[in-house]
């Protein structure tokens, strides 16, 4: 070849190599798909799930992971009977705010444990609402009956009992594994296993009975039992189950079944 010819040539072809890597106007570049941002969910406190309508996700947040205060919400003027008697212990529970109603009254629906379960089975964070010699006492299961065996623990539980013209609440003084003692559907109702006992047998419907410190802490007074009379059980003179109100296709948190960790 002669000599500057391969220059010459080089200077002529480069204009059409360049041309060659450039994009033409007809040409398109793969778009790799962008990750959708996705948003955490809040996931139900309960193992078995439910057909129900989920609430929204800010609306199943609970404030009972910690044990329970000691403070009271105020009275609700136009709030009456069962449900207006335990308003002002919800403070910080997730019946704070809902609607109440009276789901199990023994008068009415018989002192039985079947009766009972027929009745409070399924319907989440439940007051025990009991009055011994005149005297109001009680318990706050946040956990439900649901007649499933075993437990149903939460460190948010506590009993409560009248106290002149207030309430004294008693938390619970290990790790809420007992909060809910017993979920037999033939057995009444259990806070620990001696705290708050109220077994609905048949040989003795109305017998209560009711042993502090252990499951549940003795309080302020250093009380041993929930009972007017120390060292002794009692008959109860009246016995209901308050629950939350939820819409017809309204999820109900720990309708079903529940993890044993209690911290909720």
């Amino acid at each position: 070849m002669i000599p500057g010819c391969f220059d010459v040539l080089l200077v002529l072809m480069l204009p059409i190599l360049v041309a060659s890597f450039t994009p033409s106007p007809t040409h398109h570049l793969i778009s790799l798909p962008q990750p959708t941002p996705t948003k955490r969910q809040l996931t139900h406190r309960h193992i078995f799930g439910s057909s129900k309508k989920q609430q929204p996700s800010d609306e199943r947040t609970y404030p009972e992971s910690k044990p329970a205060t000691y403070d009271l919400l105020p009275s609700t003027p136009f709030e009456f009977g069962p449900t207006g008697i335990v308003r002002p212990l919800l403070l910080q529970t997730q019946l704070q705010n809902r609607p109440l109603q009276v789901v199990y009254n023994a008068q009415k629906d018989g002192w039985d444990a079947r009766a009972f379960h027929k009745k409070v089975d399924g319907k989440g964070a439940s007051v025990v609402l009991a009055k011994v010699r005149g005297q109001w006492i009680g318990g706050y299961n946040p956990r439900g009956w649901a007649s499933l065996g075993g437990s149903r623990p939460s460190i948010a539980s506590f009993l409560f009992y009248q106290k002149f013209f207030s309430w004294q609440k008693l938390r619970v003084s290990r790790t809420g594994g007992m909060a809910c003692g017993r979920d037999e559907f033939d057995q009444g109702i259990y806070f620990g296993s001696d705290a708050l006992v109220i077994p609905l047998n048949r040989q003795s419907p109305r017998n209560v009975a009711s042993r502090l410190g252990y499951f549940f802490e003795c309080g302020p007074e250093g009380r041993s039992t929930l009972l007017p009379v120390k060292g002794q059980d009692s008959k109860l003179d009246e016995l209901y189950v308050i629950s939350g109100v939820y819409e017809k296709d309204e999820d109900i948190p720990n309708s079903g079944g529940v993890t044993d960790l209690g911290l909720y």
